[in-house]
């Protein structure tokens, strides 16, 4: 029970450092690909490159204010770095959206954003199973499976690599869709309370087996 208190407090100072993240408007230029990698979940870069037209996912069963939608991811062909890194673009409602939605002019352009892992899902039911297809719909983004797609049809006649991380994209950029990105995060005070219980109840438990001793 002290160990998951200790953890309780370790969990607080994560969640903390996420929010300080979270609201740091600081932006870093992406000069080098190992900046993909280095920098921290949630970190504002500004990327320069494009937009590529295909192939593009379509991540179904998203939820939005009790509403289905879709999640577009795009990817982009950093400039200079031989680098493909996937764009969320947001999300559009089942009602609204169609292929054409999604179409995109290929232009150099500098895009902004906030860096993210891919969008993982506690219970898989099945595996996704990709196409040949410029458009196409994902019930999961399996990363595995969706990169090395991206490998075989990107960069079989010129070499790059795919970028672990995706991009949530900034609603400033146009070209994109509804995009509010706030995750659900337990507050800092929360994890720091449920630590206190713990102790708490080391505290009692030690009491109680003292007690139990002296009665022997």
């Amino acid at each position: 029970m002290i160990n998951l208190g200790f953890w309780q407090l370790r969990r607080a100072a994560e969640k903390q450092e996420l929010l300080t993240l979270l609201t740091d408007e600081n932006i870093t230029r992406v000069h080098v690909s190992s900046q993909l990698e280095e920098l921290p979940r949630y970190a504002n870069v500004e990327i320069h490159g494009e937009f590529l037209s295909s192939p593009q996912f379509i991540l179904e069963n998203q939820i939005h204010n009790k509403e289905v939608g879709v999640h577009v991811f795009t990817p982009f062909k950093i400039s200079g770095l031989d680098t493909i890194i996937m764009v969320n673009r947001g999300w559009i409602s089942n009602n609204q959206f169609n292929n054409n939605l999604t179409k995109i002019q290929s232009k150099p352009e500098l895009i902004k954003g906030k860096l993210n892992s891919s969008p993982q899902v506690g219970l898989r039911l099945g595996e996704i199973k990709l196409k040949d297809l410029d458009i196409q719909n994902v019930t999961y983004y399996e990363e595995d499976k969706i990169n090395n797609l991206l490998q075989q049809k990107l960069c079989s006649h010129s070499p790059c690599e795919i970028s672990p991380n995706i991009l949530l994209l900034d609603e400033s950029v146009p070209g994109g869709f509804k995009r509010e990105w706030h995750p659900v995060i337990m507050p800092p005070a929360k994890h720091k309370a449920y630590a206190l219980q713990w102790f708490g109840m080391s505290f009692v438990l030690v009491i109680v087996f003292i007690f139990w001793v002296r009665k022997l």
